[in-house]
């Protein structure tokens, strides 16, 4: 079985050498690594010569995470593909479990680990709903949830939304968010899961492609992507992890990467042929009205500003991405201020 990396960075070369070295310490040989570099700051041929089970290419393109990974995925030469982005950190056996994983299943077409983010000091894969308040909103307004319901109130009401989501398994919800709900076993399946630290097969992505149109960020791209893939969608096997270091340098403040990722969502639930297309705009525009009240209650203002445009812009139908897309525009930076 043959690897090719592909990591789209841009400015992060202190990140990029960290990861370069873990993946030089693979106990997987790996048939490539194409880096596709948008930044100021680039590596010298001298810089990444010393990785040297590395077979590297190093290209150049326009600031777009989008553009670089679509680059790097048509000029790889493996059947698969090692979508990586440049904050990740990969123990040395991440890919060894992965590529045993297809071997196990050979049906699996799109593999990942679990991606670990550092919160209050500990690295953690979920966020466990435990309030059952914010379960029943939640719920309600048919919000994402990223994490096992642990709440212990279980009265009539919570218990049937319990059974509710039992029943579900991990899906979309009916605006279009994730809910993760279950993590248990050696792997789980689920229609959407972040794409920074996954094995793909090439034909999968080229059969379904980063979309250019978004912003340079690629905010929501995920959404596009993994909506165009075979049932049963992304395998994540739970004894593989890495670790999202979530680099500040190159990364928006969350009310704009908010109002950026329900502009994809609505972009991706119009386009024909993919999963998203059976999302009714009515229930995300339901949804955005809860975040919106949410935004209100916390009296956030900068994320009311951003709740409450979205809300508009996805309810007139007057998303950007749908316009720029009818003349074949790309990297769109759309802005709620």
């Amino acid at each position: 079985m043959n690897i090719s990396v592909v990591i789209p960075t841009c400015d992060r070369k202190l990140n990029l050498l960290a990861l370069l070295k873990n993946l030089n310490d693979s106990t997987f040989p790996l048939h490539e690594v194409i880096i596709v570099d948008s930044g100021e700051e680039k590596l010298s041929a001298q810089e990444y010569s010393v990785f040297k089970k590395l077979q590297i290419q190093y290209l150049c393109s326009e600031k777009s995470v989008c553009i670089q990974r679509n680059i790097g995925i048509n000029k790889a030469s493996a059947e698969w593909i090692f979508i990586c982005d440049d904050d990740i950190e990969v123990p040395a056996d991440y890919l060894q479990k992965l590529t045993a994983h297809i071997s196990n299943v050979p049906a699996s077409g799109a593999v990942s680990g679990l991606v670990l983010q550092k919160e209050k000091g500990e690295w953690t894969s979920q966020y466990a709903e435990r309030s059952a308040k914010t379960l029943l909103w939640k719920y309600f307004f048919q919000l994402g949830i990223w994490g096992k319901i642990e709440c212990s109130a279980n009265n009539f009401l919570i218990k049937r939304i319990k059974e509710y989501y039992r029943g579900k398994g991990n899906h979309l919800s009916k605006a279009g968010w994730p809910v993760l709900t279950d993590f248990s076993g050696n792997y789980f399946t689920t229609p959407v899961y972040g794409l920074g630290a996954s094995l793909i097969k090439k034909q999968w992505l080229l059969n379904s492609p980063y979309d250019e149109v978004l912003d340079k960020h690629g905010i929501g791209d995920h959404y596009g992507v993994t909506a165009g893939f075979p049932e049963p969608g992304i395998h994540v096997v739970t004894e593989a992890f890495v670790y999202h270091h979530q680099e500040t340098k190159n990364r928006l403040q969350n009310s704009l990467s908010y109002y950026r990722r329900v502009l994809a969502l609505d972009y991706f639930i119009k386009q024909p042929g993919k999963k998203l297309h059976i999302i009714k705009k009515r229930w995300l525009t339901w949804s955005l009205f809860g975040n919106l009240i949410y935004a209100i209650f916390s009296i956030n203002t900068v994320m009311i500003k951003a709740a409450f445009k979205s809300l508009i812009v996805v309810s007139i139908g007057k998303n950007p991405y749908h316009e720029a897309a009818k003349t074949n525009q790309k990297v769109i930076e759309p802005a709620f201020y």
